[in-house]
């Protein structure tokens, strides 16, 4: 492709929705939304927005200089606009798959924002549309983007930790609720899937990454909330056993944290691995290797930011975009976090085995979602 690929969002006006679209519209240098600066892609647009509001819409189209943004109250009529090329679909969560599922049968790439799907029922209609498709896909599960899980991942590729025997990765996130109608769906099950979609899953999909296996036996417990009120339970701790042999810990609270803390350690016969995001910079990544001759000690350069501050325009929301970008312009499949990629169909399996093991019981895992 020699043009601009164009693309559209559905959920334009939501907060994430504004930072993606900036990521398309706006080169690797980015965009500051306190100034309004930014040098303009020269792979990508936003060519239509959508939303329900249609003055939120024309705000967000100044406030983000998006020229050649053409303004949508109906999805469907959104579909039909000649030379769109991509889908971004930032609607509430259970709205996701439906969305999706139009977006792939329309001819458009696609990507998600999480989670996949709020039932099993939706996950896997959506998984069979987009193994079904020829079309790029991806969804954000956006601390694979960051260089903490970038480096850590090819440090396990390469050998440095030996043989991994366990993992550890948390996700504690107050998720942020105003009072405001866009905000207070994310109390109610019915529109956010849970926990595990609302933040949890980030931790999974580190988790499954780094084991690079199938998963096959899921246990998890859940806890209410104790602060707000949600409808649901917010604290989840999940074991995982993966066909390679490692177990993995994943735990989760998205009502309550000091600050956004995601901690990660991966344990292997050769060294070790920490991040804590509390320590300071100098100290925050620690790391082992007998290969690599390093005793545990700090790494001030492996990460230099926080995974996940709570300001989405500190988010890696440009990385992720424009690896999506690159993709469709090129007619390329995701590897890593395409819908139909091995990747996120073992993090589905993992979630939705969660779901079920926190009713009650160890749950081996789905396969029809996985293999």
């Amino acid at each position: 492709m020699n043009s601009k690929l164009n693309v559209g969002i559905v959920g334009a006006t939501g907060w994430m929705a504004g930072a993606l679209a900036a990521g398309v519209e706006y080169d690797e240098n980015g965009f500051a939304p306190e100034t309004g600066n930014g040098n303009k892609s020269g792979e990508s647009q936003i060519s239509a927005l959508c939303d329900l509001n249609e003055n939120l819409l024309k705000e967000r189209k100044k406030k983000l200089g998006l020229d050649h943004a053409e303004l949508f109250t109906s999805f469907d009529e959104m579909l039909k606009k000649k030379n769109l090329d991509a889908i971004i679909v930032a609607v509430p969560n259970n709205m996701h798959a439906d969305f999706a599922v139009k977006t792939l049968a329309a001819g458009k790439h696609l990507f998600l924002e999480k989670p996949f799907a709020t039932t099993v029922e939706d996950s896997k209609k959506l998984m069979n549309a987009a193994l079904a498709s020829r079309l790029t896909t991806k969804i954000d599960y956006i601390l694979l983007h960051y260089d903490e899980q970038e480096k850590l991942s090819s440090l396990v590729k390469k050998g440095a930790f030996g043989q991994i025997a366990s993992t550890y990765f948390s996700y504690r996130h107050p998720i942020n609720i105003s009072n405001s109608p866009e905000q207070v769906w994310k109390l109610k099950r019915a529109k956010t899937g849970g926990a595990i979609a609302m933040g949890t899953c980030h931790a999974v999909s580190c988790s499954v990454n780094i084991a690079d296996s199938d998963p096959v036996l899921v246990v998890c417990k859940s806890s209410p909330p104790r602060i707000r009120n949600f409808d649901y339970h917010t604290q989840h701790d999940i074991l995982i056993t993966y066909e390679n042999g490692i177990t993995g810990l994943v735990q989760g609270n998205i009502d309550f944290a000091e600050k956004y803390d995601a901690r990660h350690t991966v344990s292997g016969t050769e060294g070790q691995f920490d991040y804590i995001p509390q320590n300071p910079l100098s100290s925050r990544v620690m790391w082992s290797s007998k290969s690599l001759k390093r005793d545990y000690s700090a790494d001030p350069d492996f990460a230099n930011d926080h995974l996940d501050s709570g300001d989405v325009w500190t988010h890696k929301c440009s990385r992720s975009i424009k690896e999506f970008v690159a993709n469709a312009r090129a007619g390329r499949k995701d590897t890593l976090l395409g819908l139909d990629s091995a990747n996120v169909r073992r993090i589905e399996a993992v979630i939705w085995a969660a779901e079920k093991s926190a009713a009650g019981g160890a749950m081996p895992v789905m396969p029809e979602l996985y293999r």
